[in-house]
């Protein structure tokens, strides 16, 4: 059956977890949070695995599995934490199933001047390169929760609920990836 645009505008207005709890039965409720989370998913995954193509792997299988166990989403805690828990085991099976030791954290978009110069251009590129070239040194649980807390923008607790840490351990993470970036940048000049 199709769903109208009256169908469509409910679905819309409805809150993740409202969505989360009809998903298992209506297909449209689970398509809209595959709307809104399709680009934040793909976008943390990609922080995690190299290449675009393993990016989009590991991303299709979180909303496969998603889908599949949407029955047994409780609304304990928001839909959001629950899909990034989700995202996590993910790439841990996939990091598993590929043995790799490292990771590489590649482009990730991000909002930009519409139409900034090309020095500005140049200069942002050569930042980011350095950055990412820093962060892809960061040992893969320092990296996850920055890429968690600093492109996804998840509180300390939310990345303790997704990465199964405590608190406490994920502080100590950020704390110890930021002093390594912090001495990796000392005397190199950033805007």
């Amino acid at each position: 059956m199709r769903s109208t645009v009256a169908d469509e505008h409910v679905l819309s207005s409805l809150r993740d977890e409202d969505l989360a709890l009809r998903a298992h039965r209506d297909f449209d409720a689970f398509a809209e949070l595959y709307r809104r989370h399709l680009c934040p998913v793909y976008r943390f995954v990609r922080s995690q695995v190299p290449g675009d193509a393993a990016a989009e792997d590991v991303t299709a299988q979180v909303f496969f599995k998603a889908l599949s166990s949407a029955a047994s989403f409780r609304a304990e805690g928001s839909y959001q934490s629950w899909l990034y828990r989700i995202a996590h085991n993910s790439i841990s099976s996939w990091r598993s199933s590929r043995d790799k030791g490292f990771l590489v954290l590649d482009e990730v978009p991000e909002s930009v001047d519409p139409e900034p110069s090309p020095v500005v251009v140049a200069i942002a590129q050569e930042e980011s390169s350095l950055v990412r070239e820093t962060v892809e040194q960061l040992p893969p649980a320092q990296r996850e929760v920055v890429a968690l807390r600093y492109l996804e923008d998840f509180s300390i607790e939310e990345i303790a609920g997704i990465t199964r840490r405590t608190r406490g351990a994920v502080r100590i993470l950020l704390h110890r990836a930021r002093s390594r970036l912090r001495k990796d940048f000392e005397g190199k000049e950033l805007a």
